[in-house]
C-alpha cells in the first residue's frame, strides 16, 4: 500500500465502488430484460431462500476475513511502535559506554533508522534495507569487538545486545507483515461470493426498477467498502495511511534529546 501512495488509494476505492454499483445496475437491468421482460415468466417466490442463505454463508465468510485481517494489521501497527521504542532505549544505554563504542553505535543507530524510514515504500522488498541490515550486523561487530577480562562481562554490554536481539527480531517481523497474508483463493471466494450476491439481489424483483437499483447499489456499495477494507488492512504500511513511521520520527528526536545532554 505504501507504494500505491494516497492518490492512488483513493482512486482504487473510487473505482472499486464504481464496479459495484455498475455490477448492480447492470443484473437488475439484465433481469428486466431477460426473466422480468414483457410476457416472460418471472417467479421469485424460491429466489428469496437462495439470497438468504448465500447472504449468511458470505456475510460470515466476509466478517471472519475482516476480524482476522484487523488483527494482523493490529500486530504489525504494534510491531513497529516496539521496533521504534526498542530503538530510542538502545541510544540511551549507549550513555554507560566508553566514548569510541559509544559514538559508533549511536552512529550505527541513527543509520539504521534513517534507512528504515527510506524503506518504508518498498516494505517486503529487498530494495532499501541493505543499509538498514548493514547497521544491525556493524552493531553486533561493535558489541562483540569491546575488549575486556574474559571473566568480566559488562553488564551494559549484556543489555544492550539483548536489546539489539529483540531489535533484530521486530525488523523480521516488520518484514513478514509487509507480505499480505491473504491468499488468493480466499481473495476468489470474496469476489465470487459478492458477485453471485449482488446478481442474486438483482434477479430479485421489486415493483418499483428505480427502488431496485438503490437498494441492490446500495448492497454492492457495502459489500465493496468491505472487500476494500480488508484489501487495505492486508497490505497495512503507508506513509498516510495505515501503519506509518510516524514512531520512527519520535524516535530521532530521542536521539537528538540524548545527545543534548552532554
Amino acid at each position: 500500500m505504501g507504494g500505491m501512495g494516497l492518490p492512488g488509494l483513493w482512486l482504487f476505492l473510487t473505482v472499486v465502488l464504481a464496479v459495484s454499483i455498475l455490477l448492480a445496475v447492470g443484473f437488475v437491468l439484465f433481469a428486466d430484460k431477460t426473466v422480468y421482460r414483457p410476457g416472460g415468466k418471472g417467479e421469485t417466490g424460491s429466489l428469496s431462500s437462495f439470497v438468504t442463505t448465500v447472504a449468511l454463508v458470505y456475510g460470515a465468510l466476509l466478517g471472519f476475513t475482516v476480524v482476522v485481517a484487523w488483527e494482523q494489521f493490529s500486530s504489525a501497527e504494534t510491531n513497529v511502535t516496539d521496533e521504534s521504542s526498542t530503538l530510542a532505549t538502545m541510544y540511551r544505554q549507549t550513555i554507560s559506554l566508553a566514548p569510541p563504542e559509544q559514538e559508533k553505535m549511536r552512529t550505527l543507530l541513527r543509520v539504521y533508522t534513517t534507512s528504515v524510514k527510506a524503506e518504508w515504500d518498498n516494505q517486503g522488498s529487498d530494495a532499501a534495507s541493505a543499509d538498514a541490515r548493514a547497521a544491525i550486523t556493524e552493531m553486533y561487530r561493535a558489541l562483540g569487538s569491546q575488549h575486556g577480562p574474559p571473566t568480566v562481562d559488562n553488564p551494559i554490554n549484556a543489555e544492550i545486545r539483548d536489546q539489539l536481539n529483540v531489535l533484530t527480531a521486530q525488523r523480521n517481523t516488520r518484514i513478514l507483515d509487509a507480505i499480505p497474508r491473504i491468499p488468493g483463493l480466499l481473495w476468489t471466494g470474496l469476489l465470487f461470493g459478492g458477485v453471485l450476491l449482488i446478481g442474486l439481489i438483482g434477479f430479485s424483483r421489486l415493483d418499483s426498477r428505480r427502488n431496485h437499483m438503490i437498494l441492490s447499489s446500495a448492497i454492492a456499495i457495502l459489500l465493496g467498502l468491505l472487500l476494500f477494507l480488508i484489501f487495505w488492512l492486508d497490505h497495512p504500511f503507508g506513509r498516510q495511511m495505515g501503519v506509518t513511521p510516524r514512531s520512527f520520527d519520535y524516535t530521532i528526536q530521542v536521539f537528538d534529546g540524548v545527545d543534548g545532554t552532554k
